[in-house]
This record gives C-alpha cells, structure tokens and sequence, in this order.
C-alpha cells in the first residue's frame, strides 16, 4: 500500500528540448539584427530621421554579413551563393555610392524590393540544399519564407530563452539576462512616468542621455522584440526547420495533337508580323496613311516585346511538358526564332523613338529588358542542346547581376548624357 502511495505521489518530468550552442547562439545575432531593424529601417521610415537608401543598404548588409558568419560552413563552398550574395552586397554598397536621393529614384525604388526578395530566394538555397533545377521547390520555399518561416520557429526562440533563465543550475550569465528582460519594460514605464512626474527631473535625464523622446520608448522596444522573433524564426527555419518532403509527383504530358497545333498556329500568325516588319520596319519602305517612324515604333513596342515574353513562357511549356519528338523540338526552334525577329523588331522600333524624343528612364528599362530577353533566347536555344542546363535557374542568375550592372551604369547620368550629346532638351522622366 505505501508502495504504492509512493508511486503514485511522484511527479513525471516533463520532456525539455535540448538546444544546440548554434540556437542560442543565433539569440544575441536575432536581438543585434532587432535593434538594428529598428534604427535603420524603422526609426528612418516611420520617424522621417536621414537617408533612408544609405540605412536601408547599411541593414541589409549587416544582415548579409551576419547570415554568412552563422552558417560559414554551408555557404563556403556553395559559388552559386556567393554569387547571389555578392550581387545583393553590390546593390546595398551602390546606395552608399549614389546617396543623391534626387538622382536613379526609379531605380531606386525598385532595389528597396529587389534586395529583400534576392535575400530570401538566397535563404531558400541554403535550407533546402536545392539544385539550380528544382524551380519549383525553390519558388514554393521563397514564398513559405515571407508568411510561414518568420513565425513557425518563434516557439524555438522562446524554449531557448526559457532554457537560458530556467533550471537548477544557474549560472551568473543566467541570472543577468532574466535580470534584464525585468528590468527593461519596468524602465519603460519608470522613466516616462517620472519626466512627467516632475519637469526639472525629466529636464536633466534627457540632457544626460541626448536627444531621446520618452514616449516613442516603448515603441522602439516593441518593434526591437518584434523583429528579432521573425528574423530569429526566419534564420532558425534556414538551418533546423524541417525540410519539404521529396514528392514523387505525375509528370504533366501534353499530347503532341495540341503542341502541333498551338504552336503551329501561332507560328504562322508571327511569320505573317515578321513579313510585315521586313517590309515596313526593316526594308524602310513607306508607311501607309503618312505615319511617322516615330509615331510606328511608339505604338508597337510594348506589345511586341510582351508578345516575345509569351512566347518565351509558350516555350518553356512545351518543352518541359509536351512530347518529345523530332517535329516538336523543329516547331519550337522555330517558335525561339520567330520570337528573336520579333524581339530585333521591338528593338528598332525603341531605337527610332529614341531617335525621335530622346532617351528616358522608361525607355533605359526598356532596352535593358530587350537585351536580357535577347539573351534568354539563347538560354533556351542551348538548353534544346543541352537537357543538363538549368536554363530558369541560369535566367534568373544573370537577370540579378543585369540588375546590378545597370544600377552602377548611373542610369540618370546616362540619360542626361546621351540627351546632351544628341542636343534633345528634355528633363530626365519617367516616360
């Protein structure tokens, strides 16, 4: 009987989750990177305080330099990563050289989005240790890293704080950070209340510590704790998250019937533009009912290079999922050479606008797209070649550094040099 007393009063122990030095470790990373957050993204954003392109680009590099300390060992051998690591260092370092927030808005602006989303896509790589051709896997990790993995590893940051102040065995260290975590929202309501409570008082504090407004204290503090738990549960999810599971999927196969005639018929209807464009655009022959050169290539040139951006997407379909044979990859060669005539087209015709009204951010963005498209073409031309080639991968690779290379090219110096060289009097724009 008292045997069994005795069983019944012990107590079970909980399970408790061991965490490895690498997770607590990333917790004075995680908090460095909130407070970090906070003075250079939000304070300059929400509080109207300095230049936000420098901050903006100090951030993000502080954040890159840090992620690759953390996980040293899976980057260093990894060329495709430092290569998308080296492009988004340039882009953060050019906002230190181009600090003129007057000059390059369009661009950027752009970068703001672009560094973030280059970031992620690099994150992706490393937590799934993908290949250049999982395409799919890696776009279903990009989007899982922007509203899944900033949350789901907020319950290991707090089991590796509660595993630093719990436990028998307390050391000093221990002791000082659940000090600290008391102390700083007690502060939060102490010092405000007391400036408030007496003027003199909230006079002479503010002197000694500078020019810090009470009030948005408690502001910072959260936004501090809110970014490090989501770049703590972001980091956290790139080197403990659990990994998708390999998915033995059904390959889509599209019956040769529908290749034949999807492609087949807009082949004709591009081999019909084409005549029409060595007639008029490449021949010089003149334009019906007095229309300019200038007036043709201002009206074609957005639908011509989007038609050319369909028909790349037509190709890559048809490739990966139609049947394999002789006729279809003849149909699709001709599809990628139709669609370089038509994209040569589009090049003349933004050439003679440029001629006509001179050169504008729109139309800088718009021959660097035409150039990277040109270049794509050929991608998928070698990729019929060579069925190894990861050909999105390797598009998207070289879309960053042609991103990277027009922001250093200066593309509002550029403008207004050409213009000046050309004689067109005509303010730096948008159109």
């Amino acid at each position: 009987m008292n045997e069994k007393l005795d069983i019944e009063s012990n107590q079970i122990p909980l399970e408790t989750k061991e965490y490895s030095t690498l997770e607590k470790l990333l917790l004075p990373i995680a908090i460095l990177i909130g407070i970090l957050f906070d003075q250079l993204m939000f304070s300059p954003v929400f509080l109207g305080s300095g230049n936000i392109s420098i901050f903006s680009g100090i951030f993000w590099l502080c954040y890159l330099v840090m992620f690759y300390l953390f996980y040293w060992k899976r980057l260093v051998c990894n060329r495709v990563l430092w290569y998308v690591a080296g492009c988004s260092a340039l882009l953060c370092i050019w906002q230190f050289i181009f600090t003129d927030n007057s000059i390059n808005q369009e661009f950027r602006n752009l970068t703001y989005l672009v560094i973030p989303a280059v970031l992620m896509a690099h994150a992706q790589f490393i937590h799934g240790n993908y290949q250049l051709k999982d395409t799919r896997k890696i776009v279903i990790g990009w989007i899982r890293g922007w509203f899944i993995k900033p949350f789901s590893g907020i319950s290991s940051l707090l089991g590796v704080v509660d595993s630093l102040v719990s436990g028998g065995n307390k050391s000093n260290i221990k002791k000082a950070i659940l000090g600290i975590v008391i102390t700083l929202p007690l502060l939060c309501v102490i010092i405000p209340l007391l400036s408030g409570a007496d003027q003199v008082f909230g006079y002479y504090f503010k002197q000694i510590i500078g020019k810090f407004y009470f009030g948005s204290l408690i502001m910072h503090i959260i936004v501090i704790v809110f970014a490090l738990a989501l770049f703590y549960s972001f980091i956290w999810n790139v080197g403990f998250g659990i990994k998708e599971k390999s998915e033995q999927r059904p390959i889509l196969q599209i019956d040769s019937l529908i290749c034949y005639i999807v492609i087949g018929s807009v082949m004709l209807l591009y081999i019909l533009f084409c005549i029409v464009q060595f007639t008029y655009l490449f021949a010089g022959t003149g334009l019906p009912n007095a229309m300019t050169y200038s007036e043709y290539a201002r009206e074609g040139f957005v639908q011509t290079v989007t038609v050319c951006a369909i028909n790349l997407f037509l190709y890559g379909i048809f490739f990966q999922y139609g049947s394999k044979n002789k006729i279809i990859s003849g149909l699709l060669a001709g599809l990628l050479g139709l669609t370089g005539v038509m994209l040569f087209s589009g090049f003349i015709r933004l050439k003679l606008y440029i001629d006509a009204y001179g050169l504008t951010w729109l139309r800088v963005i718009s021959a660097w797209f035409v150039i990277y498209l040109a270049i794509v073409i050929i991608i998928c031309g070698i990729r019929m070649l060579r069925e190894e080639l990861p050909a999105i991968a390797l598009c998207a690779l070289i879309l960053l550094g042609w991103y990277v290379i027009l922001g250093y090219l200066n593309p509002d110096a550029l403008i207004q040099r050409y213009n000046q060289n050309y004689n067109y009097d005509i303010e730096i724009s948008v159109e």
